[in-house]
């Protein structure tokens, strides 16, 4: 075999993993060394139940109006002078104040209900794949894809040395996906069927069953 026979045998057995690597399509072709976290989202939240205000309470029987209205002036100025000596609830007409609910973290306004940074065991490493195939490869999109966006799943990717992340939101109900960070590369953004099966196993190898709603 002389050297351009050589030459050429080795140019075909690389040829395939060029392919490869070309074949999806950008920024998801600059992702094999990203770092990507796969987040769990709740895409509908609960309208908040309307609260009944309080009633005052009536005065007390037998007791003039003026000096319960004394009273309840004493009350409060001592409540004033020292803060938390009067429980709440003791002065008439006085509501214990509603606890404050500490802010839940949020992706792209969506509550985080948990996450998963992939690493570089084999499990994520063929989930990371899964990823950048479905999204780098336009085949995977159609236009079909329902009226409304409730995104169950998140996906961010940062790549080494480029600071600013490609994100993405996808509503399995709805069937279709969003980016952030990024133009999206496709005239569509709906999931063909065999793209949703895909998404739905991603989403159960994580979290297990896909919620309604997701």
């Amino acid at each position: 075999m002389n050297l351009t026979t050589r030459t050429l045998a080795g140019m075909a057995l690389l040829a395939p993993l060029v392919v490869g690597c070309a074949a999806r399509t950008a920024p998801f072709d600059e992702m094999d060394k990203a770092q990507v976290t796969v987040l769990r989202l709740q895409g509908q939240e609960p309208t908040p139940l309307a609260t009944t205000p309080a009633q005052t309470p009536g005065l007390i029987p037998g007791i003039p109006p003026e000096l319960q209205q004394m009273g309840q002036a004493a009350l409060q100025g001592l409540q004033q002078a020292l803060p938390g000596i009067i429980p709440p609830g003791l002065i008439p007409g006085q509501t214990a104040a509603a606890p404050v609910q500490p802010a839940q973290p949020r992706f792209k306004n969506f509550v985080i209900l948990s996450q998963r940074q992939l690493t570089g065991d084999d499990v994520d490493e063929d989930l990371k794949d899964d990823i950048l195939d479905i999204f780098g490869d336009e085949d995977s999109f159609s236009a079909e894809r329902g009226n409304c966006f409730y995104p169950g799943l998140g996906i961010s990717m940062v790549r080494p040395g480029n600071p600013t992340p490609v994100d993405l939101l996808i509503s399995l109900s709805c069937n279709q996906a969003m980016g952030d960070g990024f133009r999206w590369p496709y005239p569509a953004n709906g999931f063909t069927s065999e793209t949703h099966q895909k998404l739905t196993k991603i989403y159960e190898k994580l979290w297990g069953p896909v919620p309604p709603g997701a």
